[in-house]
């Protein structure tokens, strides 16, 4: 029994050995910089194996029965990929014990802490939870938090109201961080409103980036025009409204 990451039980035991299978190590070498996990980054200190994702995701998928004490285990490992496996198999597991599963998810926000971690999940579990008891509170006070990963949670979890082709509270909360200090959440912003304007309402987006031109950083402006007709995109980029 692999003792190496710390204490586990039986079927997560064979999950992280089925995991363990997709450990490249050249890979993980590569990838650590796309994951802040530098001296002084984002992700600093966290354990990257360089496991390709579709493993993951295909081990999660076998072991998507797991017991919520032992998915809780997996959750909070110091490993990033047993944590994004443990969000796969709670994805899965989400219809048939929502409750429990946002509770967890709630509980455990500390160890959702990086970006593929938030926007492969988030959308699926809080987000779907939210538009299905129109229930946007959470995602308000997540919205407000010093927490930078619970602020992008906050407003990349509205992809569930934008594929529904609902607008819910996602514009506000993407005007409450247009001005966030820190650039992966004028990623997230610049993307959310590349989904409303490709889902939901096209005009709604080009009057906010019109009224709201001075306070995008160019990054989420990029990111927010980036699905529109060129000759227009271009008029977006260079303020030629």
């Amino acid at each position: 029994m692999s003792l190496r990451y710390g204490r586990i039980s039986l079927m997560k035991e064979e999950l992280i050995a089925e995991l363990e299978k997709g450990i490249d190590a050249d890979r993980s070498e590569r990838t650590q910089h796309y994951f802040g996990i530098t001296p002084g980054g984002y992700g600093e200190g966290d354990i990257l194996l360089g496991i390709p994702s579709p493993h993951i995701r295909k081990c999660a998928k076998q072991y998507n029965k797991m017991p919520m004490n032992e998915l809780r285990e997996l959750l909070q490992s110091p490993v990033h990929e047993f944590r994004f496996a443990a969000l796969a198999i709670m994805k899965d597991q989400y219809r048939k014990n929502s409750a429990e599963i946002i509770k967890l998810y709630l509980d455990n926000l500390d160890h959702i802490n990086n970006w593929d971690l938030v926007d492969c999940f988030a959308p699926h579990l809080i987000g779907r939870w939210c538009l299905e008891n129109h229930d946007e509170g959470i995602l308000a006070e997540l919205n407000g938090s010093k927490d930078l990963w619970r602020r992008r949670i906050s407003v990349v979890a509205y992809m569930a109201f934008y594929r529904k082709n609902i607008m819910g509270n996602g514009l506000e909360m993407i005007d409450n961080r247009i001005d966030d200090p820190e650039d992966l959440m004028h990623k997230a912003c610049g993307w959310m409103l590349r989904d409303i304007y490709s889902k939901v309402d096209e005009h709604v987006v080009e009057s906010y980036l019109i009224d709201n031109y001075s306070r995008l950083s160019r990054t989420t402006l990029r990111y927010a025009i980036e699905h529109m007709p060129e000759e227009q995109r271009l008029r977006f980029l260079h303020g030629d409204f």
